[in-house]
């Protein structure tokens, strides 16, 4: 039995036709078919493995969405700074910045693998004695891009076990991605599709000026991009925030999951910002709701949306209207849901603390501190 498809919450893409109405979509050339047993099967084990019913139902809408992620591994010699850290069996211990990146490539290598779909992984530097460009999982951009060298879990964590060193070439990197996507931009227009490009880094690059051309030359492509930091020093967070007030298309930033639970329990402390939300935000999912997690408090509006779409529950009150049925529904909705580790409490907790949300929507919450 697969995951169900709960009442559609906002921001959660559907799959199984158009609702535009215009048929355009029959004109498309055809989209490679997905193993949709397979697809069914691996969320209703990421269900049971803690994410929620509206999680799934993201991934599953992003996957012929996206047929293709790649990603860009920076394993120049700052990754081997041990300024990091790592969870083992629910304690955060430290550990480089390699260490820590490994632990994300190996969970998306996962992911792609038991989905059934493609994730590329471009090393910035030849790793010693190992290929610097490597694919994990089916081939659904079949028929689009060449595969890389392809390799299977112990294959990358292979790779990511390599030392990293040298240095930050990412103009070069990103032109390559851009040569391989700009045959295929129009097909991948056609069918509606996208590209996500994770650029995951701890250090400027080697040119800004070239990196910055390349840039906008990537998102002139039917691409999606996310920058994963590595590093919380303030020079490159600063520098990757300002990046996209260059570029035509916005650009997603994502800390470390420490780093984004602390930035949004500062504005939104109700919520808990567990590993399958930043996983679901490194896969590279476009949401309009991710947007507002660490910009200022949700508005009662926001708050019921967010909690729809990470539950994938049926609509709840609105808390304006009734905030007492509101309340009630969300303690029902997260009965009928998974925990969710939290990384600032290091212990499992519902996904929406209720006393916080009770507070911000009557106007009391949204501006506590990270303890």
């Amino acid at each position: 039995m697969g995951i169900p498809v709960a009442e559609q919450a906002p921001g959660i893409p559907m799959l199984g036709g158009s609702s535009s109405g215009t048929g355009h979509l029959e004109a498309a050339p055809p989209r490679p078919a997905l193993n949709r047993a397979q697809t069914e099967q691996a969320l209703h084990g990421l269900n049971a493995k803690g994410f929620p019913l509206g999680l799934c139902n993201a991934l599953r809408g992003s996957l012929e969405a996206f047929p293709l992620r790649i990603w860009v591994v920076d394993n120049s010699g700052s990754m081997a700074s041990a300024d990091g850290a790592r969870f083992v069996n629910k304690r955060k211990i430290r550990a480089t910045r390699w260490a820590e990146l490994g632990d994300t490539v190996i969970e998306m290598g996962e992911l792609s693998t038991l989905l059934g779909v493609r994730t590329d992984f471009h090393f910035l530097n030849p790793p010693a004695g190992g290929s610097q460009y490597v694919s994990v999982g089916p081939d659904s951009a079949e028929n689009l891009i060449p595969t890389a060298t392809q390799v299977d879990l112990n294959g990358l964590r292979a790779l990511m076990g390599k030392s990293p060193s040298g240095g930050t070439p990412l103009d070069a990197t990103v032109n390559n991605i851009c040569r391989a996507l700009e045959p295929v931009a129009e097909k991948l227009l056609a069918r509606g599709q996208k590209v996500v490009v994770v650029i995951a880094t701890d250090g400027m690059p080697n040119s800004s000026p070239r990196f910055l051309e390349a840039m906008q030359r990537l998102q002139r492509l039917p691409v999606w991009v996310v920058c994963r930091l590595c590093t919380s020093e303030d020079s490159i967070v600063d520098y990757y925030s300002n990046l996209d007030k260059n570029l035509e298309a916005p650009l997603e930033v994502l800390d470390d999951i420490c780093g984004e639970a602390a930035e949004i329990k500062k504005v939104n402390p109700f919520i808990a910002y567990g590993p399958q939300l930043q996983q679901l935000r490194e896969w590279g999912l476009p949401e309009k709701l991710f947007d507002l997690l660490d910009e200022a408090p949700m508005i009662p509006s926001q708050a019921k949306a967010f909690i729809e779409f990470v539950l994938g529950c049926k609509p709840l009150p609105e808390p304006e209207v009734d905030p007492a049925a509101f309340l009630a529904a969300v303690n029902d909705a997260l009965r009928g849901a998974p925990t969710t580790f939290d990384p600032l409490k290091l212990r499992e907790v519902p996904w929406v603390d209720v006393g916080a949300l009770q507070r911000q929507i009557r106007g009391g919450g949204g501006g506590c501190s990270v303890m």
